[in-house]
């Protein structure tokens, strides 16, 4: 595992880096570092998480279940396909074990965190809208406010997702402690 630190720390420098600006995201030097941060930690859990299946499993086959299962759940609920509020509560539980889904949510949060995007979209729209005021309009994304033409970005991942700007920096310890937890397990496998 420390033999594959430095490529692993290599590829997430020069992969983030290109991904981050060709997804144009915030050009900030404190949120693509923040950026690079959360997904190094990805990373290094993710890999921990493949190489504890790995290390407990005989065979190839024998992995690839447990494997494909764990995908599944983090793609399922890491509280974008499903938000975290639409989430049945008896699988709820998952995404508090996902450590894709704390870095997602310090992702979304530094992202949108103290930002304000204009609305392409209005209702009702038309002909006789937006008079005096503009008061009788609305945007149509979640998180508006009548007569506004800006969407606050915070009230957006408020209301999408229930994210909130002092939870950026919480979700760093939990995959840290997984991350540890399944070196550990690897370790005993």
């Amino acid at each position: 595992m420390l033999c594959g630190l430095p490529a692993k720390i290599l590829v997430a420098i020069s992969f983030n880096t290109a991904l981050y600006f060709m997804a144009n995201l915030r050009r900030t030097p404190g949120a693509f570092f923040t950026f690079v941060v959360f997904s190094f930690f990805a990373t290094l859990t993710m890999s921990s998480v493949f190489r504890t299946i790995a290390a407990v499993s005989r065979t190839l086959a024998e992995a690839l279940a447990p494997a494909a299962l764990f995908i599944l759940m983090l793609i399922i609920y890491t509280g974008f396909a499903i938000p975290t509020g639409y989430m049945v509560p008896w699988f709820r539980w998952l995404n508090y074990l996902n450590p894709v889904a704390y870095a997602f949510e310090s992702l979304m949060i530094n992202e949108f965190h103290g930002r304000e995007f204009g609305c392409s979209d209005f209702v009702p729209s038309g002909d006789g809208y937006g008079g005096v005021g503009g008061l009788e309009r609305s945007c149509r994304s979640t998180g508006n406010v009548p007569g506004s033409a800006f969407v606050d970005g915070d009230r957006y991942i408020n209301e999408s997702f229930a994210y909130y700007a002092q939870h950026k920096w919480r979700c760093t310890p939990l995959p840290l402690r997984l991350w540890f937890s399944f070196l550990l397990i690897f370790g005993l496998g």
